[in-house]
């Protein structure tokens, strides 16, 4: 099932939905991903989806300056 997410994480960055979209996706992804493990927010896969969404945001942040 890993597998998928990281499938669903890595098409997330490379479609050219724009960085709005991406940021949507992978907010979806996270939710999804934290029900998975009982809202656990230390399990190592919400972490990395959480810090992959941490960094798309601040790119966001970077371009509206």
């Amino acid at each position: 099932m890993e597998n998928n997410e990281n499938e669903e994480a890595n098409n997330s960055m490379n479609q050219n939905f724009g960085l709005p979209a991406e940021i949507d996706q992978m907010k979806r992804l996270l939710e999804r991903t934290a029900k998975k493990y009982r809202y656990n927010f230390r399990h190592p896969r919400v972490i990395e989806i959480s810090q992959q969404l941490d960094k798309l945001i601040v790119n966001m942040m970077r371009r509206n300056r």
